[in-house]
């Protein structure tokens, strides 16, 4: 089972990691692609954001997730991808899933302010619906309050 977890160094897709490399650690012909998209950003009146800045942060997400994941047993790629202004990150995962032919997409959400937010969180619930592949998603256990 091929499948793709997107991160973006949150508590939700921290989960949502660990979630898919359970999945994968199963299937001897398991495979899992670490993604993280990042958008460019306007910068004070400056056109989009530079690429250095992009790639920079992706790869500490991508670091953190490999820090995450060492040591279990499972086949892994790392992948960053730029979307463009225009595109919103669903659809690029949504569109780099069927690039991949993705078997499942992984996601991690922490919930928002809205209800549906609440529920799902803004991308989460927006994969589900752009996405032709199957997808789960993954909310993050409880913190537990400090006496």
């Amino acid at each position: 089972m091929k499948i793709l977890a997107a991160t973006d160094g949150s508590r939700g897709s921290t989960a949502a990691l660990r979630f898919a490399a359970r999945l994968v650690s199963g299937d001897p012909d398991g495979e899992l692609i670490v993604l993280t998209v990042a958008r460019p950003t306007p910068d004070a009146g400056e056109p989009a954001g530079p690429e250095d800045g992009l790639r920079r942060r992706a790869e500490r997400i991508l670091e953190a997730a490999a820090r995450q994941l060492r040591g279990r047993r499972v086949p892994v790629q790392y992948r960053f991808v730029a979307s463009r202004p225009t595109a919103p990150v669903p659809e690029t995962i949504s569109r780099e899933a069927e690039r991949l032919r993705a078997d499942l997409v992984v996601v991690g959400s922490e919930g928002r302010d809205t209800l549906s937010e609440w529920v799902l969180g803004g991308t989460a619930l927006r994969l589900v619906y752009v996405s032709r592949r199957p997808v789960t998603v993954v909310r993050p256990p409880r913190r537990r309050k400090s006496a």
